[in-house]
């Protein structure tokens, strides 16, 4: 009985997490946290493929760094058919090669490990 009403708090907690519009600090942690992510794959893509020289190469030229510089949470709706909030926001991103600015747009949602966020399919 226990761990089910523990079970029932936690999907409670989840749920009521996916009603409340996500702030924009929150929004661009998840974003950081999946871009780095991203960075991660590619990098030990790398290394499968290319072997310890090719991610030496890269981290060398230090293609595999960035640092969001900017971010602007501009619009956010409760998406319609999965958890979590549709959110339109503006980021500028400093890379090796120079900034990308870019408006983004991607679904908000309560991950394992608090706020995440998926990329809106085009």
């Amino acid at each position: 009985m226990h761990m089910f009403i523990v079970g029932l708090l936690a999907a409670t907690a989840l749920a009521g997490t996916n009603r409340v519009e996500p702030s924009e600090e929150a929004m661009r942690v998840a974003f950081a946290s999946d871009l780095a992510d991203g960075v991660r794959a590619a990098l030990a893509y790398a290394a499968e493929t290319g072997g310890p020289e090719a991610l030496a190469r890269i981290r060398e030229a230090r293609t595999d760094a960035f640092e969001i510089r900017s971010f602007r949470k501009l619009a956010c709706r409760p998406s319609a058919s999965k958890p979590g909030h549709m959110c339109d926001f503006a980021v500028e991103i400093d890379t090796v090669t120079g900034p990308i600015a870019q408006r983004v747009a991607g679904r908000f949602f309560a991950g394992t490990w608090g706020l995440a966020y998926q990329m809106a399919e085009r």
